[in-house]
């Protein structure tokens, strides 16, 4: 799913970081593609994913939560919602690129939280 972000924070230090706000929820993503100059303070066309360095581990969550979860200072997050094909739905649709969430089929449709190593935003 595409949204319209507004850039909170252009990380001055580390070029692929971006802070974005998407109807309130603001978290911090690597830029992936970005055909065109971005500026602080406007809106953009994105969608989100997310990458793994590490092993990906999914487990079912009783509480029902949709959210993004930044773990510390550290680029991770932890990814909270319903699990649907190609996605994850935390409030905001989370895109599976890689296919990580086929190796679940025991959580499609249902609450699950996964950390995933980094989130990933296209700007279209």
């Amino acid at each position: 799913m595409n949204y319209f972000a507004k850039i909170k924070n252009l990380n001055e230090n580390l070029e692929q970081e971006v802070t974005l706000d998407i109807n309130g929820v603001v978290f911090t993503a690597f830029i992936d593609i970005c055909p065109y100059e971005i500026k602080e303070g406007q809106r953009y066309p994105v969608s989100i994913g997310f990458t793994m360095i590490h092993d990906l581990r999914v487990r079912l969550n009783a509480n029902r939560l949709k959210e993004l979860e930044r773990v510390g200072e550290a680029y991770m997050y932890v990814i909270r919602g319903i699990v649907r094909e190609g996605f994850i739905d935390a409030g905001l649709h989370i895109i599976d690129e890689d296919g990580y969430l086929d190796n679940y089929p025991e959580v499609m449709g249902k609450y699950a939280e996964m950390k995933v190593d980094r989130l990933g935003v296209e700007f279209l």
